[in-house]
């Protein structure tokens, strides 16, 4: 029975099965599927609140969400014929789901539900009296449940999930999801367009910047807007990549949706685009390649291109780094660009701007007595050249020299000011604003014989090493820097970027593991100065397995042919934490295939530890005991910092109630919690009077709760109740409670 306070959401609905307004639906793309005979699956409306392929941690949205008004117990239908091939129970994630298998090969899933209809429910309880607990998973054969299409199968419900709705999906034949709304049957109206708020753009590569800089540069968007405009050009150098902030609402929900499509186009011409009508199932964690992280403010950004390698196949166009701009394949100066966002129903939103594809200046200066002798690589280029003056350790002066009508020439001499005696930066600026690397020039009187102190730092991309190298003051020529990678040797690029400052890049070598030595030197006459630092990597390579250990053997990492993506170069930083040491895995971020293998082993013989994952602010259980006190986990999605923390605490009881309705058998409820490894399900056990019971377990909400089917006697009952958590501390309770 449907209660009232959900008619008011019946009557704003389309009534079930009748034909949805798509006027504004766009044509189905091309994934083969029989979607003309499908039937909306419940009676609780039509208002969609999560759509296909919408973000969701390490993983994509597989199906559509079905708002229930916060109400359960509405009728669930089969939507195509077939039968039912799977009814699993979890406490968590999907909750109780049922899987129906058509003729074709594809299947539908009904997921939160709160019961099964009254065969499917005796079979589902069988098998947890057999097993002796809640969670099941049980494959069913074809002449077992069979199922027409608009037979009730279910009821919708909140098993798992945060509130009622109804989560449905279609897989295709390989087990794939697909996109319900190319089933005509299953689409919504929907008039609303998507909006854009914000769009970034991001250097890839060690050389790339935005606006000058090596980092990312968000720009905000009138979301107001159908069509917005950025004023300003955006000016790259390298390689960069837009990202794309956008989110859609359907009719009826307030929630916000991913959205269905995207498309970049420069100069007129698509470079990328998706369009979400099918993800894959073993690979869904490759979600993480198509989204930013750790871009200024709050907000998820999807890339505009594509990060190779992967096994995406909703690109177009479908080739690897589709959507990257490489600057040394586009014609210096302006190119216009327009990125639309858009829903299923053609609905859409667009920004537009343009993108500047600049060279960086170059050219040399030296000083020649009192003049500064001037050469421009490419003199049309320049638009300007500063020359500052450094008085050190602090302050400076300087001058601009503005490019005449007719352009700089080639080579020129500069008189020099008797300001300009002492150290000098001499930068070439563009007319984009782009500047070259500062050319550095000692001062006329600076002594060979004091040459100051020179420290060395490394960054670690995800795949190069910046070196960074600063000076206490003006060096009388850049660093001399060298890598030392085993036998093999390589001389580091250096530029100025600043007068105390210089930096550049190399690429680790795939073939070596271990320490690189990085040395910098700088020498006038006898004068010497130098530094170095050392950087540990472990590449590892695709299609490779191995193993590699850490801190003196404590740390194992062990790898298979499809533990990465593409070649890693594993780092790894230990820091200390409150329970031992934290172990960070390198370059942070990184997307894994199937994930690395890792073990830790604990300084002491304490036996109460567990491995623990985090690439957010939170802990997770990923692993117990293995090998004695050493504990195994396996580390997945993205790389991040794992360490060992001591569970020895049984999960806690918060309190045991029994409740009695008339004509009822009593409701026990026990409510728990354990905030370390988390409650281990399948040992959740609960008995009266010593005899079995199977509760309904509810993991967000961490409770338990058996509604007896038979009223037992009256008088005194004694009801157990045992919890264990993933590390094996256990807790039995017992209390008594006396029927009337």
């Amino acid at each position: 029975m449907v209660p009232w306070a959900a008619l008011l959401v019946l009557l704003l609905q389309p009534v079930p099965g009748t034909a949805p307004d798509t006027a504004h639906v766009s044509p189905p793309a091309a994934v083969p599927g029989p979607w003309s005979d499908f039937a909306w699956p419940t009676e609780a409306g039509r208002i969609v609140t999560s759509t296909f392929g919408e973000y969701r941690p390490s993983h994509f949205h597989a199906g559509i969400d079905i708002s229930s008004g916060d109400v359960q117990g509405y009728g669930v239908f089969a939507s195509r014929s077939g039968y039912v091939s799977r009814i699993r129970i979890s406490p968590t994630g999907y909750g109780k789901i049922l899987y129906v298998r058509h003729a074709d090969g594809f299947t539908t899933t009904y997921a939160h539900l709160s019961r099964f209809s009254p065969a499917l429910d005796a079979r589902a309880a069988a098998e947890q009296e057999k097993l002796g607990r809640y969670p099941v998973d049980i494959a069913c054969s074809p002449g077992e449940f069979p199922v027409r299409r608009g037979d009730l199968i279910a009821h919708t419900g909140e098993t798992g999930a945060a509130s009622p709705h109804l989560h449905f999906e279609v897989r295709d034949p390989a087990g794939d999801p697909v996109n319900p709304f190319l089933a005509p049957a299953l689409r919504v109206h929907d008039d609303i367009p998507p909006t854009i708020t914000r769009i970034a753009v991001s250097p890839l590569g060690p050389d790339g910047t935005v606006d000058g800089a090596h980092e990312s540069r968000v720009y905000r968007v009138q979301p107001a807007r159908r069509s917005a405009h950025i004023a300003d050009p955006i000016v790259i150098t390298g390689r960069a990549g837009f990202a794309l902030e956008s989110r859609d609402r359907i009719p009826g929900s307030r929630f916000r949706n991913g959205v269905y499509a995207r498309t970049l186009e420069i100069d007129g011409k698509e470079v990328y685009g998706e369009r979400l009508d099918r993800t894959p199932w073993n690979e869904t964690h490759e979600i993480e390649l198509c989204y930013e992280h750790g871009l200024p403010g709050r907000g998820r950004f999807a890339r505009l291109y594509v990060d190779s390698p992967n096994h995406l196949s909703f690109y177009t166009p479908r080739f690897p780094e589709a959507g990257i701009i490489d600057c040394a394949a586009l014609r210096e100066g302006e190119h216009p660009f327009r990125i639309v966002s858009a829903d299923f129903s053609g609905n859409s939103a667009e920004v537009t701007g343009t993108l500047v594809v600049s060279r960086v200046p170059a050219g040399s200066a030296e000083r020649k007595g009192d003049t500064l002798a001037l050469r421009l690589f490419s003199p049309a280029d320049v638009a300007r050249i500063e020359i500052a003056a450094q008085n050190f350790p602090g302050g400076s002066g300087g001058r601009v020299l503005r490019a005449p009508s007719a352009g700089f020439p080639g080579t020129f001499l500069l008189p020099l000011n008797g300001s300009e005696r002492g150290p000098l930066c001499v930068t070439l600026v563009n007319r984009w604003g782009t500047r070259s690397h500062p050319i550095v020039l000692p001062g006329l009187r600076q002594a060979e014989s004091r040459i100051p102190a020179i420290h060395v730092s490394c960054e670690e991309g995800e795949d190069y090493v910046r070196v960074h190298v600063t000076a206490e003051a003006s060096l009388p020529s850049p660093p001399e820097v060298t890598v030392r990678e085993g036998a093999n040797r390589s001389t580091v690029v250096m530029d100025a970027a600043g007068p105390l400052e210089y930096e550049g890049w190399f690429t680790p070598r795939e073939e070596y593991r271990g320490a690189r030595c990085i040395t910098a030197r700088c020498t006038a006459g006898a004068a010497r100065s130098s530094d170095s630092a050392r950087v540990d990597i472990e590449p590892v390579l695709p299609g490779t397995s191995g193993e590699v250990a850490f801190d003196g053997g404590r740390l194992l990492v062990r790898y298979d042919s499809l533990s990465v993506l593409r070649t890693l170069f594993l780092r790894v930083d230990r820091s200390e934490g409150e329970g031992g040491p934290v172990y960070a895995l390198g370059p942070e971020g990184t997307v894994l295939g199937s994930g690395l293998l890792v073990t830790i082993r604990p300084e002491g013989e304490d036996a109460h530890r567990g491995l623990f994952v985090r690439t957010g602010r939170t802990w997770q259980f990923i692993g117990g005991r293995e090998r004695g006190t050493a504990c195994t986990g396996r580390v997945t999605g993205r790389l991040g910092d794992v360490t060992l923390i001591a569970d020895s605490t049984a999960p806690a009881l918060l309190g045991i109630s029994v409740a009695r309705r008339a004509g009822r058998g009593p409701e026990v409820t026990v409510r728990f919690r354990d905030d370390i490894s988390g409650v281990e399900y399948d040992d959740l056990k609960m008995y009266i009077d010593g005899n079995l019971v199977i509760p309904e377990i509810d993991g967000r909400r961490r409770r338990a709760v058996y509604q007896a089917h038979d009223v037992p006697g009256r008088g005194p009952h004694r009801l157990t109740v045992r919890l264990a958590d993933r590390m094996g501390n256990s807790k039995t309770t017992e209390r008594q409670f006396v029927l009337p």
